[in-house]
């Protein structure tokens, strides 16, 4: 464990270096991908910090007493086959970024805990903390990661390709909204539904996309004051309709499986729009 940085970036990190930037050198053809891009490398000046600890977590305590934490990162949580899971990526995180000079890239306010959304890198080295971490399979990207999640979806991609880390683990496999079998273990936690958007309902403050034509089919669920961004995003019905998506967020049971959507980066397309007298193209690179 304490050979984390040599062992990962020899095993898992430096094979899927080449994986993450063909992946990212698609992506950047999209213009709202290069925008996010260069908010993300543009947010804040950066500043030389220390690290005291790591929490469970992954809230980081800096030597002037802050706490930063990673917006596009998922805390890692505990599965029966890693039981111990949390508190290993604490080690490992700890042995890579202990008595380093750190440069932190601030991304925003302060959350009413006091924690700042933070990037944080190993001066000297291109690659910030969160992508290493996602790289490696040691952690999952957040439902909205913000700025940067051009750089650490890329990154999950790679490693959920390669099987690396916790996605060699059955509790993260990707979940096909076709079999609904799968959906209650996941109950409660952050995941990713594949499935074809079948139809759409409408309440008097919610939109509902349905991906199946049964009963107790999974739903994705945007609340009205939400919907307007989805709409800008290119997520409206007719852009929607009859396509193969990928949904990410927390699995809630009730009569059926669903999946609440807040922002539109928790929705990307698996194939391309069906050309006039053609059809879609499956698994082609995804918009946002």
């Amino acid at each position: 464990m304490l050979g984390f940085r040599r062992s990962y970036r020899q095993r898992v990190v430096m094979p899927l270096v080449s994986r993450f930037f063909a992946v990212l050198a698609v992506l950047a053809a999209l213009a709202p991908g290069l925008a996010e891009a260069a908010s993300c490398a543009s947010s804040a000046p950066g500043e030389k910090v220390r690290l005291v600890s790591v929490g469970v977590r992954l809230d980081i305590v800096l030597a002037d007493g802050r706490v930063i934490y990673f917006p596009t990162i998922e805390p890692p949580r505990a599965t029966a086959a890693e039981p111990d899971a949390p508190q290993d990526v604490v080690r490992q995180l700890t042995a890579l970024l202990q008595d380093k000079s750190l440069i932190l890239q601030r991304l925003g306010a302060a959350d009413r805990w006091g924690r700042i959304p933070a990037r944080l890198s190993i001066d000297g080295e291109s690659e910030a903390v969160d992508e290493t971490l996602i790289a490696a399979g040691l952690a999952m990207v957040s439902a909205d990661p913000g700025a940067c999640g051009l750089n650490v979806k890329a990154a999950e991609t790679a490693a959920r390709a390669a099987r690396a880390g916790i996605w060699s683990d059955p509790a993260f496999a990707v979940l096909t909204a076709e079999d609904l079998t799968v959906f209650p273990p996941r109950a409660g936690t952050l995941a990713i539904v594949e499935g074809r958007a079948r139809s759409f309902g409408h309440g008097f403050s919610r939109t509902y996309i349905n991906l199946g034509d049964r009963r107790g089919s999974v739903t994705l669920v945007i609340a009205k004051r939400y919907r307007p961004a989805f709409d800008r995003a290119g997520f409206d019905e007719k852009s929607l309709a009859n396509r193969r998506i990928r949904a990410r967020g927390v699995v809630e049971m009730g009569g059926a499986p669903q999946i609440d959507l807040f922002h539109p980066a928790q929705i990307e397309f698996m194939e391309e729009a069906p050309r006039a007298g053609g059809s879609a193209q499956a698994d082609s690179p995804a918009r946002h």
